[in-house]
């Protein structure tokens, strides 16, 4: 007997969900997708708990009727390809014909569907891969699409959904690319009855992408434009002062799809070289419109990757528009608004825009009584110098969370008791002579783990560790940071940063940890988010999101490298060490803080043994 089987096609379609559908987010791409393919000038989005109980999807485009809709869970059935030449000149979003099936395969769905021009409409149900009957029924032209209960027969799969922000931060992110590039399509987000985002048809890009971003960005949007005999390219840059700390905005579309292309990202870096900062990358929407016979998106079922016939010139053309706009452009200084006191209490929609936006969390915001708050508590506006052995206590040493005692070792434990001279060098690292010999000292690194000890014993203990701030501080996010904000919001407030929503994709930062009183909070906000908001392994533990976090803390907090310090700044961070009886040779990423080098080792080196 053979041991080859065909396997069935239930079988064959949860084998093509675990491709095609990862989460919540997926569904809604695919969904969107077939809704944009069907020419509808209206997409509405509806959610409950973050997409794993209902999602729907809502559109008043062309319709199916009764003979497409028995067809529709059908695998590889669509409307969209007649024979291979098509696969060749896809003009369309959708066109394997596996999101149907797939969804249909993992969930409990529904499609009630009226073809435009007749008179009723008809409903088709599958229930884990079981399709139903296809049965008349009073519909409006358009489709309308539910799915629910997502992986309700894939348990593993659904012990892999993340929380409700953070499936909510990936669906704003997937609609977020949408609206930018289909302008002239009304979106909706809802969540729960509340509404996420309205975003109205608009005139333009730039509109959408100040409905997004802010009107500040929109004013020093750079326009581009190149084109050639296959190949158009339109779109905006911006200017490097608004560069961020990760690539998450750059926005790439071809022929009106989403996409990551290796040789467009290179030739977008290569434009702003020498323009932005180490780690820093630009802003860009970008548009491609390139003859469908010239670019393969049949790559991956994402449709996210493709492959271009001639990717070296799509790399030379983005590179040439984009230095063009950058040359040409007359680049002025932002013009920051003067700071402007926030009343405490919750802040209800979005100021200045026409379109609803209410906080899905508002169970959350809290409001206070600043006048209520003790001075001792405020931190003022104003940026005071303040010398590095301020940040040291003075108090008892922490007690040991993690590590031992210190042991015995080359450079580090009782040997730090004997010390005599110590200086700094190339403003980084500080030369210690010890008994038997001489450390090399990262500044950085100690300070870091210091401060890292110091974060640990304060949450442990309890203590307080933030201030109140005179002037609470706005920060605008895009839809999926903002997301991941809020989802981290109950442990940042353990280490002291009080925030809360503040109209459309904004966070107000009420207080801020004493240890980072002089830090940007933006900047503080951006650094978290590269280092956590997309590493979904550390959502899932509280210690682990903790701990990253004050990482993250000490590190913004330490005295950097290229730091010029006074002796008597080396003086309390060598004492503070010296007195802390926790482990400090290695910094909370890992690297060394310290390096010994003996002196015999070193008389070797000079041949005096």
């Amino acid at each position: 007997m053979s041991r080859i089987k065909i396997l069935p096609v239930s079988l064959i379609n949860k084998i093509a969900a675990g491709e095609v559908i990862e989460r919540p987010a997926s569904i809604v791409k695919e969904l969107v997708e077939n809704a944009i393919d069907a020419k509808a000038p209206k997409i509405d989005v509806y959610l409950e708990d973050g997409g794993r109980k209902l999602i729907r999807v809502t559109d008043d485009g062309i319709g199916m009727d009764a003979e497409d809709l028995a067809l529709a869970f059908q695998s590889h059935a669509t409307s969209k390809l007649q024979n291979e030449d098509d696969l060749f000149a896809i003009n369309t979003l959708g066109f394997r014909g596996e999101a149907l099936p797939s969804i249909g395969a993992v969930s409990h769905a529904c499609i009630i569907s009226r073809l435009r021009g007749t008179a009723s409409g008809a409903e088709i149900r599958i229930d884990g891969g079981v399709a139903g009957k296809v049965r008349e029924k009073g519909a409006p032209e358009g489709t309308q699409v539910e799915v629910r209960d997502l992986f309700f027969n894939m348990p593993v799969r659904k012990k892999f959904l993340k929380a409700i922000p953070t499936e909510m931060a990936h669906i704003a992110e997937v609609l977020t690319r949408f609206a930018l590039c289909y302008p002239s399509i009304h979106f909706t987000l809802t969540h729960n009855n509340r509404v996420v985002f309205n975003l109205p048809q608009v005139r333009d890009t730039a509109e959408r992408i100040a409905t997004f971003f802010g009107e500040e960005m929109r004013n020093h949007l750079i326009p581009v434009l190149h084109r050639e005999e296959l190949f158009t390219l339109t779109g905006f840059i911006v200017p490097p002062f608004f560069d961020k700390a990760n690539a998450r905005m750059m926005y790439i579309f071809l022929n009106g799809r989403y996409i990551k292309d290796n040789a467009i990202f290179r030739a977008i870096n290569e434009s702003y070289h020498g323009k932005l900062m180490h780690k820093r990358y630009p802003i860009v929407f970008l548009f491609l419109q390139v003859k469908p016979s010239e670019v393969d998106v049949n790559v991956h079922p994402t449709k996210i990757e493709v492959r271009f016939r001639n990717s070296s010139f799509i790399y030379s053309s983005v590179l040439t528009a984009l230095k063009e706009g950058l040359n040409k452009s007359e680049v002025k200084p932002v013009n920051f608004k003067n700071p402007v006191s926030i009343p405490e209490g919750k802040v209800s929609g979005a100021v200045g825009l026409d379109y609803i936006r209410k906080s899905l969390w508002e169970q959350y915001s809290s409001g206070k009584d600043t006048d209520k708050i003790p001075a001792s508590e405020i931190i003022k506006p104003e940026i005071e110098f303040t010398p590095l052995s301020a940040s040291f206590d003075t108090g008892s040493s922490a007690p040991n969370l993690q590590h031992s005692e210190l042991e015995t070792l080359p450079g580090i434990g009782n040997q730090y008791r004997e010390h005599g001279a110590y200086f700094q060098v190339h403003n980084t690292f500080i030369i210690e002579e010890i008994n038997g010999g001489l450390n090399v000292i990262d500044q950085h690194a100690l300070h870091e783990i210091i401060l890292y000890h110091k974060i640990e014993r304060s949450l442990q203990k309890a203590e307080k560790l933030s201030q109140r701030l005179l002037i609470p501080e706005l920060v605008e996010l895009g839809p999926k940071d903002f997301f991941c904000v809020i989802s981290l919001k109950e442990y940042l407030e353990l280490l002291g940063i009080e925030l809360e929503e503040f109209g459309h994709q904004t966070i107000v930062i009420r207080s801020f940890p004493q240890i980072l009183k002089n830090i940007n909070i933006r900047e503080f906000i951006e650094s978290m988010l590269v280092e956590l908001g997309d590493n979904e392994e550390y959502l899932k533990d509280k210690e682990k999101i903790l701990n990253k976090l004050m990482s993250i803390m000490a590190c913004k907090g330490a005295v950097k490298a290229g730091q010029k310090l006074e002796l008597e700044e080396i003086k309390a961070l060598l004492g503070k060490r010296n007195t802390m009886k926790l482990y400090t040779n290695n910094c909370p990423h890992g690297r060394p803080t310290t390096l010994f080098f003996s002196l015999n080792e070193l008389q070797k080196q000079f041949k005096r043994k």
